[in-house]
């Protein structure tokens, strides 16, 4: 696989001039801090200064918005959207269109949090039945989407991750799944609020662009401009810059 995309790559670089593409991109219209932050008609935070420095690179221009989940999903079925910034093909099996997927740009995990006080030591999937666990709506999780679907365990979907870690605290949920980044980023902020005992990683997946099929053409430049990033050392920083 490294292979052929190390193919893919050096013959885009080969290939000569570049024509410069608008890209359609979404992004969760409810900000997910540090990677979407509603600021501006671009927004910024880990996924819109990734695409920026992307269509930088490659003199592209990106047409942005921000929708829910299920109506980012939704346009990229019906080819609306080009692009969807930190996927994962795990996380799209049941997808109308599975897209096609750039290389890796970072390590995405989600974590299992109890309420500051919980404590169990019991935590693989059917240690969890008939509870309930709190979840981002539109998430999916591998590990836990049979248990979900036979309604052993019962998940609870809130719209976003802070407000997730606000009801834990709240004393809505015992456990919730929120992003490991995400929980770092928020408790940074204010313990008080958003803190709580981090358990177990219940998920951890590559984070990279799916393209939609009928924009394949874009994928080798897609990949060449990550790759080009991550040798500058600008990737790294863009992780750093939105670190808690």
């Amino acid at each position: 696989m490294k292979y052929l995309v190390g193919v893919l790559i050096g013959a885009w670089l080969m290939g000569g001039a570049v024509q410069a593409e608008t890209l359609r991109v979404a992004y969760f219209e409810q900000g997910d801090v540090p990677f979407v932050i509603r600021d501006g008609s671009k927004g910024k935070g880990i996924f819109p200064d990734l695409m920026a420095a992307i269509a930088r690179v490659n003199g592209d221009t990106l047409s942005v918005r921000f929708l829910p989940n299920a109506r980012i999903q939704g346009e990229f079925d019906q080819g609306l959207l080009d692009l969807e910034v930190g996927a994962n093909p795990a996380w799209r099996k049941e997808a109308k269109v599975p897209g096609l997927y750039s290389i890796s740009f970072g390590l995405a995990r989600t974590v299992l949090c109890y309420r500051l006080g919980v404590h169990r030591t019991k935590d693989q999937v059917e240690d969890f039945a008939g509870e309930r666990i709190g979840t981002i709506a539109g998430y999916h999780y591998p590990e836990f989407e049979a248990a979900f679907n036979s309604h052993l365990v019962s998940r609870e979907n809130v719209d976003n991750p802070r407000n997730l870690l606000l009801m834990l605290n709240a004393k809505r949920f015992k456990q919730v799944f929120v992003s490991k980044q995400v929980k770092d980023y928020w408790q940074a902020q204010d313990r008080a609020s958003y803190g709580c005992q981090e358990g177990r990683t219940v998920d951890q997946a590559e984070m990279m662009i799916r393209v939609h099929p009928a924009r394949s053409n874009i994928l080798p430049k897609l990949n060449a401009a990550i790759e080009s990033l991550r040798k500058s050392g600008e990737l790294d920083t863009i992780f750093r810059r939105y670190a808690s």
